[in-house]
């Protein structure tokens, strides 16, 4: 009996100590948080801004199709979106305004040529896409930098069908695409994205190729209405 109580005495002091242990722990913690400035005290709230109904415009872009060993294009572009929800976004216009330029890849593999015939590519100059689409959003989230800056994120889905006009035809074009938005204000954004253009082209011999333009931009983005105060 008396070893029972013993026992029992024994976990009894454990259990205070270990108590009192926390209770330090705690009070530690506590004091520990007190001595932070408030200005170095981030809240991050759940939801950053909303999406729904809201217009987002992009008149300035940048990109380029730049994977071409023998044609390489800049383009500049602009864009709206009438965004139904957080999650699903109508791509109403898009429009790029390309610039080609041709390397000299092949005029060095035919001037090194002994004899043999020459090489020659039949790439048709890229002068616009005109196209309409839309865009998933499954999830977002956010970007601490350096502890002291907060990005607000989310990556997206597009996909979508218009025109691509050349210097001599014009083609039904299909996109799939994939992109990163970065909010810095409710009402201000920037985006990058991903696509890869796909139409058949026609040859000048009669013949059709399909062609993929894989198309990277950076866009600046303006919403409204602005989210209320």
């Amino acid at each position: 009996m008396k070893m029972l109580l013993l026992k029992i005495l024994s976990l009894a002091m454990v259990s205070n100590l270990v108590l009192a242990a926390d209770e330090n722990v705690i009070e530690k913690q506590l004091q520990e948080i007190g001595t932070i400035p408030n200005e170095e005290v981030v809240v991050v709230q759940r939801k950053f801004t909303r999406k729904k109904w809201r217009h987002e415009f992009s008149p300035v872009g940048f990109g380029g199709v730049p994977f071409g060993t023998y044609r390489r294009t800049l383009l500049g572009s602009a864009s709206y979106t009438l965004h139904a929800n957080d999650w699903l976004g109508l791509e109403l216009f898009n429009f790029s305004y390309n610039k080609n330029f041709f390397s000299s890849f092949l005029d060095d593999i035919n001037a090194n040529a002994s004899g043999g015939p020459e090489i020659y590519l039949d790439y048709q100059k890229l002068l616009y896409f005109m196209t309409a689409g839309f865009q998933l959003t499954p999830f977002y989230g956010k970007v601490s930098t350096f502890s002291r800056w907060l990005a607000y994120v989310e990556p997206y889905f597009s996909a979508g069908f218009g025109l691509a006009k050349t210097e001599t035809n014009a083609y039904l074009a299909a996109y799939p695409g994939i992109g990163l938005r970065a909010f810095f204000t409710e009402w201000f954004s920037m985006r990058l994205e991903f696509r890869d253009y796909i139409y058949s082209e026609k040859k000048r011999d009669g013949n059709s190729e399909l062609r993929n333009n894989y198309a990277v931009s950076v866009a600046l983005s303006f919403w409204l209405p602005k989210m209320p105060r």
